[in-house]
């Protein structure tokens, strides 16, 4: 970045000199050079003193006027990057490992901090083979999004452990969720934990778009709908639990983010959601990751040249017996 305005710095000096002619201009060009070298090597301390009342004198001023704006950028730039990778440590490494599941997620965040947020939460209560499967979606983008995404998922991870009673389980979050979230910030929140001995899906939707179901044999897609608000804006409201009773090995359960179906062309029209369940049916024979790929290729080649507006999260589950 220090390298790229140093040479737009350069390109306004050769502008000018375009126009000065064949003045007698030999030092303060060297001093001009001289100090979009130093800016170029890091040194956002270098500074111009040319005192030649021209055009010369003004470009130098103009050098001193951009320097402090630019070691800001580069400051938040700097707590962009930290911000990214704390919050890309928060992520899952990899799905977990549970008999009877294949699973994958991914996000792709449109900058350098998104709101967008998974994890795996692997239960193992009892003898029961659980996992519990976490989608969010904060307003905006930036560091204030992600400090509201890393505060619900550590409130989450902290409550999953102690309680398997999922609506006053999100209730509690909420009520947390709701101090921390200012300026008319709030996240939408998926949580469902699948349990394979019992093969029951349990699951609470704070105002996320539904999960989806597919069946191969039948060709057909269900919804796991929610009825509660998002995260974050009435501390006092009382989550619900919804509950499936089983799945048939080969379906496929998936969890996404508006990202996907709000993805939009160079023509301004949307992915949608009859494109995100073609995918899923055309790719339903391939593993959960595969399944994530083709998602990712077919979005990337819907949107083409024009830059993701949005972060994209999913998570797929394909059920193995």
């Amino acid at each position: 970045m220090v390298g790229g305005m140093s040479l737009i710095l350069l390109l306004i000096a050769a502008v000018l000199l375009s126009f000065i002619g064949a003045r007698s201009i030999t030092r303060p060009v060297k001093e001009l050079k001289a100090v979009a070298r130093r800016i170029a090597d890091g040194d956002l301390n270098a500074r111009c003193h040319l005192q030649t009342g021209d055009e010369l004198e003004d470009l130098g001023n103009t050098f001193n006027e951009m320097l402090p704006k630019l070691n800001e950028r580069l400051k938040m730039q700097d707590a962009l990057g930290l911000a990214m990778e704390v919050q890309q440590k928060l992520l899952p490494d990899q799905a977990p490992s549970v008999a009877g599941f294949d699973i994958a997620g991914r996000s792709m965040y449109c900058d350098e901090t998104g709101g967008d947020y998974y994890d795996f939460l692997e239960l193992n209560r009892l003898d029961s083979r659980q996992v519990g499967i976490a989608v969010g979606d904060v307003t905006g983008h930036g560091i204030a999004a992600a400090l509201l995404m890393a505060s619900a998922r550590a409130m989450l991870r902290s409550h999953a452990g102690e309680s398997s009673d999922l609506s006053k389980m999100m209730t509690s979050i909420n009520r947390h969720l709701s101090g921390d979230a200012h300026a008319g910030r709030f996240m939408t929140l998926f949580y469902g934990v699948l349990d394979g001995v019992k093969k029951t899906i349990r699951w609470v939707s704070a105002g996320h778009a539904p999960a989806i179901l597919f069946d191969p044999a039948s060709g057909q897609f269900m919804e796991l709908p929610g009825r509660d608000i998002p995260l974050g804006i009435d501390g006092s409201w009382a989550y619900h639990e919804e509950i499936r009773f089983g799945w048939t090995a080969g379906q496929i359960l998936a969890i996404g983010t508006d990202g996907i179906w709000e993805m939009r062309n160079k023509k301004g029209e949307m992915f949608g959601m009859d494109l995100l369940r073609e995918v899923i049916r055309d790719n339903a024979a391939l593993s959960a990751e595969d399944i994530c790929e083709a998602v990712a290729q077919s979005l990337d080649v819907h949107r083409g040249l024009r830059d993701q507006e949005d972060d994209v999260t999913l998570v797929v589950v394909k059920f193995l017996e």
